[in-house]
């Protein structure tokens, strides 16, 4: 199964990102429910003692919760002339203090790590070749939309069930994070 550890996006930021949900044509929009940040993806994981691993390795991070700080709209290229819009999420302190906590602790428990820089973002949805200033004048239009943060009190383990238009996600196990 595929797994990643993430933050599961909550309310009230789950709400007002939802709101761009139909702000832009063309657009396969992501289903709110699955809103996240992704920390560290594990790709493909078989066998009950890797899941073990999983869990005594997340299961010992001691962190505080983190406050998710919104920020602006983005587009990442996705091939194909497909591109991924996404709500940018602010690189604060302690949300790199647990992403390296993660990372390590998934290194220790064997697991190889990709070697990108982290850009912590939520992804909205999906769209095939925009025309330019189309997408430009979205992204300048909503750069300035004040999404409320939020705190977030724990890390989820998720696994990605691929779909016929997109994939889903399913919560495996949740780790509470110190208050």
């Amino acid at each position: 199964m595929r797994l990643f550890v993430a933050l599961d996006v909550g309310s009230p930021l789950r709400e007002a990102i939802a709101a761009l949900r139909g702000s832009l044509a063309g657009v396969s929009w992501v289903d709110p429910a699955t809103y996240h940040v992704t920390l560290c993806f594990l790709g493909e994981v078989s066998g009950r003692n890797r899941l073990e691993d999983i869990d005594m390795a997340l299961s010992a991070i001691r962190a505080p919760a983190i406050d998710l700080m919104p920020g602006p709209p983005g587009v990442f290229e996705q091939g194909s002339g497909r591109q991924s819009l996404w709500v940018g999420i602010a690189r604060t302190a302690p949300l790199l203090h647990l992403h390296r906590k993660v990372e390590t602790a998934m290194r220790r428990a064997d697991f190889a790590i990709e070697r990108r820089r982290f850009h912590p973002h939520v992804t909205i949805g999906a769209l095939a070749a925009p025309a330019p200033e189309m997408l430009a004048a979205w992204l300048a239009r909503w750069s300035a939309l004040p999404l409320p943060p939020v705190e977030i009190p724990r890390l989820t383990l998720f696994r990605s069930l691929r779909g016929p238009d997109q994939a889903s996600y399913e919560p495996i196990v949740e780790y509470d994070l110190a208050g």
